[in-house]
């Protein structure tokens, strides 16, 4: 029987000699089951376990891949016993998705990006700290591991434990992260874009893909301005959203009013308790977002249409 030791071997072997821009976990675990001769469906989970602690040490630069092999063998027993076993429908579907699209790939994909390499979309906090509402998880790592190192996060006695400033304390919610866990707290704000889906009334559809689309050029003609002040510049806002607040102010953040929504959500105890990322709209949400539940993550663009453009 292979153990979870010889699996690791293989697996990094595998990595190590694939092209990360194309690969997926379904094609590395179809690879090593064709060199190894065996069926590794049941090891799903602990194989996309230890290739998301690859990636991690392979965009750190300090870190060495022998950090990531040894802190992989050392949670062998949770990643078999715990760990993931909570995540192993999560993964089953994910693998599914992953299998359909690997045999789709060609040279177009390619240059888009796909794989490990291929773009996600991001919860608002991720949103606020990367200025992006989209990008690769590969990407999102390097960004915040820059980060870490420009504001000297790592602690000098163990460098894989990272000391969490204000910004990244919003994201993780603790003190200190041991760099090994950082993935698995990034996996919260990281979802594919394909469910990215809002269920919105027929009539409803047209006018929000209208939306949609001119928020994005929006977006694409503030990005040409500046990366960052759309995010802090206070903008005046619809009347629907400044009687939703019922603060009277009349401008805000895209960021705060982000925030605000969010908090919103949290204290009404809005989120779908099977699956936290839908959230089912109360009366005053219907009446500000004309919907019945939509995914958290859309968030952003549904607020697009209550910020009002500034006449130049």
């Amino acid at each position: 029987m292979l153990t979870d030791s010889e699996l690791l071997e293989r697996l990094h072997h595998v990595l190590r000699t694939s092209d990360l821009d194309t690969a997926t976990p379904a094609t590395v675990r179809r690879k090593m089951e064709q060199d190894l001769g065996i069926d590794l469906s049941d090891r799903k989970p602990y194989i996309r376990q230890q290739i998301d602690l690859y990636l991690e040490s392979h965009y750190t630069n300090d870190n060495a891949e022998g950090d990531a092999e040894e802190s992989g063998n050392a949670k062998v027993e949770e990643s078999v016993n715990g760990g993931s076993a909570s995540k192993e429908g999560d993964d089953d579907q994910q693998e599914e998705e992953s299998d359909a699209e690997s045999t789709k790939i060609d040279s177009k994909h390619k240059k888009k990006g796909g794989g490990f390499s291929k773009p996600c979309a991001l919860s608002p906090q991720l949103q606020k700290f990367t200025g992006e509402s989209e990008m690769a998880r590969t990407e999102v790592v390097k960004k915040i591991w820059a980060y870490i190192k420009e504001k000297d996060l790592q602690n000098p006695a163990n460098k894989r434990k990272i000391l969490c400033d204000e910004m990244l304390h919003e994201l993780f919610r603790v003190k200190s992260i041991d760099m090994f866990k950082m993935n698995k707290a990034l996996s919260k704000h990281i979802w594919p874009i394909e469910e990215e889906q809002v269920s919105v009334k027929p009539l409803a559809k047209k006018k929000q893909n209208k939306r949609v689309k001119e928020d994005e050029a929006e977006q694409k003609e503030k990005k040409q301005k500046t990366k960052s002040s759309g995010f802090v510049i206070p903008l005046p806002m619809s009347e629907a959203l400044v009687q939703f607040f019922g603060t009277g102010e009349i401008e805000l953040s895209r960021s705060e009013v982000v925030k605000r929504i969010w908090e919103y959500i949290k204290r009404n105890d809005l989120q779908d308790p099977s699956d936290k990322r839908r959230i089912l709209c109360d009366d005053k949400l219907k009446e500000l977002f004309k919907l019945d539940t939509f995914i958290g993550f859309t968030v952003t663009k549904l607020l697009s249409p209550h910020f009002i453009k500034q006449q130049k």
